[in-house]
Parts: C-alpha cells; sequence; structure tokens
C-alpha cells in the first residue's frame, strides 16, 4: 500500500506539472506513490503517511473570501488525512502575502523551495515552519535530444535556421512564455532597440506560448521570429543551439529554468545577480540592476518586489558577448558540463528522497 500521496496538476499543464512530474518519477525509486489531479482533492478518502502538494498556493488560496473558505475547507480535510503534509512552491518576489504564511503554518509540516531566495522570501514573510532549499533539473530529454533539422517540424525555427544559414544572423533568445512584466519583457524590447541600431544583423528570437502574452506588443519595433507553440525535446534543443546568446532578466523568479537550460547547452546567459539568480550567479553574464517594488502587478499571493535590469547595460552586455563571441562561448562550452553535474534529476531526486525518508521516520514514530 502506497505510503505517499503526490497531487499536482494533470489536466491543465503548467510549469508546476513538468517538476511535479520529475519529483514522482525520483520518489517512485525509493517509494510506493500513488498520484492524483490536485484539483480532484474530494476523491482521496484514504490515509497516507505523507501528502505532497504541489503547488501550494495556486490551489488553495483565492481573493475571495467565500472561496478562499470553501478552498481551506478541503485543505484541512487533506490535513487530517496524512500524518505530514508536504508543499511545494515558489516564490516569485521577496514577499509572499501574509494570509500564505499563515496557511502554511497552520497546515503544512514543511514547504519545499527551489531557490535560496524563495526560501528567504518565506522566512521573511513569517513562514516558521521547516523550509528545504531543493532545485529543479534539467530533463534528461533535453540534454539527450537530437537537435538534428530533419527532427524539427516547427515552421518557425525551420524558418529561423534558414535565415541564419543563408543571412548570416545572430540571434538573441528570450522565453515569453507568459508574465511578461515578471519576465521583464519591457527590458528586453528597450534593449534590443538599442542593439538593433548599432547591429542590423542581430535578431530576436522570441519563443511564445500558444496564447500571447500581452507584453508581446513591446516587440513591435524590433526585428523578431517568433516561434510559437509547445516544441518537442528535439526542437527545444534546436532552439538553445539556434541561440547565440539568451537574455533572462526576470524582475523576480522562483528559479528559471530556461536560464539553466541554456547554460547546459554552452549559451551565455544575461541576467542579474539578486533573487534566484544568485544561486548560480558565477556561470551568468551579471547587469546593473535596481530594486523595484513589484514584480506581479495586482498579485494576491505574491505582493513583494524584485529587481530590475538596466536596458542599456543590458544592450551593452549583448553587443560585448557578440563582439568577442569566440572567446566568450569557449568559456560557456565548458560551463556546460559543471551545470549538467550539478542540475541533474538524478542527483536532486536523493535530495528529495532523503527528506521525504525523514519525515516517513518520523510519522512511523509517531503512529
Amino acid at each position: 500500500m502506497a505510503e505517499v500521496l503526490y497531487l499536482y496538476p494533470q489536466i491543465v499543464r503548467v510549469s508546476f506539472t513538468n517538476v511535479a512530474e520529475q519529483h514522482i518519477a525520483q520518489l517512485q525509486k525509493c517509494f510506493d506513490v500513488d498520484v492524483q489531479e490536485i484539483k480532484h482533492t474530494y476523491l482521496i478518502h484514504k490515509h497516507y503517511k505523507i501528502i505532497a502538494t504541489h503547488p501550494v498556493f495556486w490551489v488553495f488560496t483565492h481573493p475571495s473570501p467565500l472561496i478562499l473558505d470553501a478552498r481551506l475547507g478541503e485543505l484541512e480535510r487533506i490535513r487530517q488525512l496524512c500524518n505530514a503534509l508536504i508543499g511545494f512552491d515558489v516564490a516569485d518576489s521577496d514577499r509572499i502575502a501574509q494570509y500564505c504564511a499563515d496557511l502554511l503554518n497552520e497546515y503544512y509540516d514543511c514547504i519545499v523551495l527551489p531557490s535560496n531566495a524563495s526560501a528567504e522570501a518565506y522566512y521573511k514573510s513569517g513562514v516558521n515552519i521547516d523550509v528545504h532549499v531543493i532545485p529543479h533539473g534539467i530533463d534528461e530529454r533535453l540534454l539527450s535530444a537530437k537537435p538534428a533539422l530533419h527532427n524539427i517540424y516547427n515552421f518557425d525555427l525551420r524558418l529561423a535556421h534558414a535565415q541564419k544559414e543563408q543571412l548570416g544572423y545572430k540571434y538573441v533568445l528570450f522565453f515569453l512564455w507568459h508574465s511578461g512584466y515578471r519576465k521583464g519583457a519591457d527590458i528586453v524590447a528597450k534593449a534590443m532597440q538599442i542593439v538593433q541600431k548599432e547591429c542590423n544583423d542581430v535578431l530576436l528570437l522570441l519563443k511564445l506560448g500558444e496564447i500571447g502574452d500581452p507584453f508581446i506588443r513591446c516587440f513591435s519595433k524590433v526585428k523578431h521570429i517568433a516561434v510559437k507553440g509547445w516544441l518537442t525535446w528535439h526542437e527545444l534543443a534546436f532552439l538553445y543551439q539556434l541561440a547565440d546568446v539568451v537574455v533572462c532578466p526576470s524582475r523576480g523568479g522562483g528559479f528559471e529554468l530556461n536560464a539553466i537550460e541554456a547554460l547546459a547547452f554552452g549559451k551565455p546567459v544575461i541576467a542579474h545577480a539578486h533573487g534566484c539568480f544568485a544561486d548560480y550567479a558565477q556561470w551568468l553574464i551579471t547587469c546593473k540592476a535596481k530594486y523595484c517594488n513589484t514584480v506581479i502587478p495586482n498579485n494576491h499571493i505574491h505582493i513583494g518586489g524584485g529587481y530590475e535590469v538596466d536596458a542599456e547595460d543590458m544592450a551593452g552586455k549583448i553587443l560585448k558577448v557578440l563582439d568577442n563571441y569566440d572567446r566568450i562561448a569557449d568559456r560557456y562550452s565548458k560551463i556546460a558540463f559543471w551545470v549538467r553535474q550539478k542540475y541533474n534529476w538524478m542527483q536532486i531526486g536523493k535530495q528529495l528522497c532523503r527528506l521525504f525518508s525523514n519525515y516517513l521516520r518520523n510519522s512511523s514514530m509517531i503512529s
């Protein structure tokens, strides 16, 4: 009989889904793990030694008091069905709302976060349960992908490849799946306008989701190629290989996996040295950044501030990388090895299994 139940979003795939599935795959090497759609908690009726929810706030909070009350009622019922309740979440700013901290303190035994900056934000917000930092990893399917042209079916990617081959374009890659303001879309647009005044052979490679973020309008005056939709692992690897430099000027975020993935492909990554980036800033090309009071406007969970990159400094860093590309690319080809060693799911899985083993041991002593 399974001792662990892991709840996560399955019906609607979000970024939490990908990380949760990696966690489950690692935990199943050590334990019997049941899984359930996190929005279907009403189906849970048996007792587990550990129930893990991934995430916490997206499911169990809401700005409406009526909906919040119903969600907290369901969370209280789940709490009674386990010896230990473990949460997984992030901090997109340097503070979470007081009622979120209170929720964790009342119902959870611990919270697992992907960066030291996230942990600091939770402590600063009044969380007094155990906080564990376990980073995200790079999917082995991405690292082992075969990014050859015959595996590429995305038209936008094939176009970008053809233009690079035929016209000699250099590409600056930026991911705009969602959260345009938090991700710094406006900063990238300003920086790229400066870059393109200096160099007309530098294009922005803009990775978009199926639904365009409102901040896409920032790029109306920027020469770019938009790569739209969900990519296969081969296509995502191909996208990283096409890029000459990757920019990630997020005002806030829990981990920013795209920056780590780009480093694993030996690509120079431009960001700042604060927040979640501090954990791997030694590998980044960092820009000047100033504190900003808002990361996600009007958000009821992540209510704190972050860091805003100076667009002119970012433009200067992009131009410097492109002007000295061979030397810098050689350095980053060496960095790729260390990034792949540190952020691989096998190593991270061992941390997860140790954490769950401790809580299972404690729950056995209690029972």
